[in-house]
């Protein structure tokens, strides 16, 4: 079928066609904001579930007293509980910090991979590769924290500009 113009029609104006544009930038502008908060939100929420992951992990291991022979909490020297130490870009003291691959392996969580925000370059006894850019930390109060080198510090808890 070939498409014809009638005599004096010649298309859209030039008017005609800054109008459609106008209106596709005007919703351009209301869209991409939008879509920029799911991303940032996205990353909180990763974040909050591995936490919550493995706060139940955690909370498990305490109250199974047959599977943790003699170990008050899963973490990677078995004894202390805190934030680790850090000094520069390096963790000197990894007292406190969870022991992803034991909780994998004494079957309290999935699989040592199912915690995506962690960062197990510092864990002695971890078998997962390292994926995330959080160390996992178990305070005084047995709750779940996490620790991040932003490249000049160690930050606390959840980073808005990296991937959990």
């Amino acid at each position: 079928m070939k498409l014809s113009f009638r005599k004096g029609e010649r298309g859209f104006t030039l008017i005609e066609i800054m109008i459609v544009l106008a209106v596709l930038a005007i919703l351009a502008a209301v869209v991409v904001p939008n879509v920029a908060g799911f991303v940032s939100r996205g990353k909180q929420r990763a974040w909050a579930a591995d936490r919550d992951i493995l706060q139940a992990a955690v909370d498990s291991w305490r109250t199974d007293i047959s599977k943790r022979s003699g170990n008050k909490w899963p973490v990677t020297d078995n004894v202390t509980v805190g934030e680790p130490t850090t000094s520069g870009a390096d963790i000197t003291d990894d007292e406190g910090m969870i022991d992803i691959a034991k909780l994998s392996s004494e079957g309290y969580i999935k699989g040592a991979d199912s915690v995506k925000s962690a960062n197990t370059t510092h864990h002695t006894t971890a078998t997962n590769s390292v994926s995330g850019s959080y160390v996992w930390y178990i305070d005084s109060n047995g709750e779940v924290h996490s620790i991040y080198y932003d490249g000049s510090a160690w930050q606390d808890d959840f980073q808005t500009d990296i991937y959990p």
